[in-house]
């Protein structure tokens, strides 16, 4: 069933289209630090972290995933997802693969699991497009980062990051962001069940990272009980990995966050599709 459903994937435009705008956006980002002839040290993220991009192809990665990981990679990830069962219903092929000699539940786990592989290549193959289009244009150099929370005027805290551990950092980051995605992933493919418009299912998952961006103590005072339940909200605790200096006891709790919402929304999908009418 795994075969069939990847199969069926890849037959899809919009497989293909999602994933070379993922691959594309590292190029474009790579072209408009060319031209802006970007020099300067620039805050990347929400983080006090500053590196200055043409000092080495490694800043392309981390500013491509910066940027990508509350909007850009969630809105991949819904696609993947909300298309998975909505799309099948909405075309009227649904009810012929419920209808064939097989369990319910192995059709909808086959489609979870060939959905959440795509998602988790949309986030490799930004990393590694972003990696290779920013060595070959700035060169595979030690990054230097300047970390804000420790620097003062004229003292700036300046950490540098060589090539092997570069690497390593970059394949946790892309490990952190991945899991990170679960559970817009979860909330959008409950909603696949639910639904015949994969639209629904797909702004589902997107609202989950609006409304935890909205409901961010950062930047909204007073919603600090609601904050720590918000599963997006510290996705970027990965750039710490980039300074010596800056907590990481965020990280269990977002990392048990997202396992709570994959258990209780895979769970309701699971409920739903049980119960759904052979002939919705």
């Amino acid at each position: 069933m795994i075969t069939i459903e990847w199969y069926k994937q890849f037959r899809r435009p919009m497989t293909y289209a999602t994933l070379c705008i993922v691959g594309l956006f590292s190029v474009i980002l790579t072209a408009a630090l060319v031209a802006t002839g970007s020099g300067q040290t620039e805050f990347v993220g929400d983080l006090p972290l500053l590196i200055v991009p043409r000092t080495s192809g490694f800043s392309v990665p981390i500013i491509a995933l910066s940027s990508t990981m509350k909007f850009f990679l969630p809105l991949a990830v819904s696609l993947f997802a909300g298309e998975s069962v909505a799309g099948d219903a909405s075309w009227g092929s649904l009810r012929y693969t419920m209808a064939r000699p097989m369990s319910r539940s192995r059709i909808l786990w086959s489609k979870a699991t060939v959905a959440a592989v795509l998602s988790a290549i949309a986030v490799a193959t930004l990393i590694l497009v972003a990696l290779l289009i920013g060595g070959l244009t700035f060169g595979w150099h030690p990054l230097s980062v300047v970390d804000g929370s420790t620097s003062t005027p004229g003292h700036p805290q300046v950490d540098v990051v060589h090539v092997g551990a570069m690497l390593g950092h970059l394949g946790v980051a892309a490990l952190y962001v991945g899991a990170g995605m679960a559970s817009i992933f979860a909330v959008a493919f409950f909603l696949s069940t639910t639904t015949r418009r994969p639209l629904v299912a797909v702004a589902g998952g997107v609202a989950v990272t609006i409304i935890s961006r909205i409901f961010n103590a950062d930047y909204l005072p007073g919603v600090q009980v609601v904050n720590r339940f918000m599963p997006n909200n510290d996705i970027d605790l990965w750039q710490h990995l980039l300074t010596r200096s800056a907590s990481l006891s965020g990280i269990p709790h977002f990392l048990v966050l997202q396992a709570v919402y994959v258990v209780v929304f895979m769970g309701l999908a699971q409920v739903w599709f049980m119960r759904k009418d052979i002939l919705d």
